[in-house]
């Protein structure tokens, strides 16, 4: 195995002019300096609150959005302004699972169609080869081939998520992003959607990156974690870690937040303030408005950096939280 990180995001941002009312346009930093690693094989947990940055990372590591700044490697080369061949070569290598299986196939075309489509593109396969292998891709995703000529509405929401899967996996891609793929669907059908993602994560030898609101399911799923706020990875580390040993104050509250607790809890810090908006966001630490444990002037005017801290046994843990600045001890 190379010891050369499958993917490494450095000082990634993504900035969009908006309209502001009669006063023109305004910056909405979606994605503000992030850096993230993901090595092969592993999985990597990115979550937050709606609004954090999560899907805009998707959709720049995926090539779906042209980063404003920063450095995209995957494989050991720069990718965020590649175009033309050496893009659709990546393409094949980075494939996206969306949030919601209903939108994401063509209502017009038939099963066999939508997975068939990047077989043809890309491989230029006819006839009896590509069909050949769609029933290989259905057959992978535990479908059965009788679904080839089906169209979406025919299937139920578990079903549209596997072929949106089989299509994700036809290039045999080498990352994986997954989009909140199971948000959508009904409960019952999300423990086996996750079970099935970890299973063919181990036999096709995939790397993911989780996007999710959703703690328990990162927990489950997902080796590593990265908790954004604002546009900014505030806590990193091996995913017991963080959820039993939280750091960061925002990562403490945001684990005491869930109805059904990942970890033991203990009581709810309470939070002051309102979110920031991303197009004006305060001074400082983007959480020091909020913030339980706010010790002063330096948290109002330095934005903290993402230090590593503490004596992990299972890999690097890091904070952005001046309560860990070499600046205070």
């Amino acid at each position: 195995m190379s010891d050369v990180p499958l993917l490494q995001v450095r000082g990634l941002t993504k900035h969009f002019d908006i309209h502001s009312g009669r006063f023109g346009k305004a910056l909405l930093k979606a994605v503000d300096g992030i850096d993230l690693t993901l090595d092969r094989g592993e999985s990597l947990g990115l979550v937050g609150e709606s609004g954090s940055g999560k899907s805009t990372v998707a959709r720049l590591v995926t090539g779906l959005h042209r980063p404003t700044g920063g450095e995209i490697v995957f494989a050991g080369s720069s990718i965020q302004d590649m175009s033309g061949r050496d893009r659709r070569r990546i393409g094949r290598d980075i494939q996206m699972v969306f949030q919601d299986p209903h939108s994401s196939l063509n209502p017009r075309k038939t099963i066999f169609g939508s997975i068939a489509e990047p077989l043809t593109i890309h491989d230029g396969l006819r006839g009896g080869r590509l069909r050949a292998r769609v029933e290989e891709l259905l057959e992978t995703v535990q479908l059965d081939r009788r679904f080839m000529y089906r169209f979406p509405h025919e299937l139920s929401g578990g079903q549209k998520q596997r072929v949106c899967i089989a299509r994700a996996v036809a290039l045999n891609p080498k990352l994986l992003v997954l989009d909140e793929p199971t948000s959508a669907l009904d409960v019952s059908v999300q423990a086996q959607i996750l079970e099935f993602l970890r299973e063919l994560q181990y036999r096709l030898d995939l790397t993911y990156l989780f996007i999710s609101h959703n703690l328990a399911v990162v927990r489950h799923v997902c080796s590593r974690v990265a908790v954004m706020y604002m546009g900014r990875v505030i806590e990193a580390g091996p995913t017991t870690e963080v959820f039993d040993q939280p750091n960061h104050p925002y990562t403490k509250v945001l684990l005491a937040s869930v109805p059904e607790p990942v970890v033991q809890q203990q009581e709810a810090p309470t939070l002051g303030g309102d979110v920031p908006s991303p197009i004006s966001l305060p001074p400082g630490c983007p959480f020091n408005p909020r913030c339980p444990n706010k010790i002063g002037p330096v948290c109002e005017t330095l934005n903290p950096e993402l230090i590593p801290v503490g004596n992990s046994t299972t890999g690097a843990r890091h904070v952005a939280c001046h309560l860990f600045s070499d600046q205070l001890r």
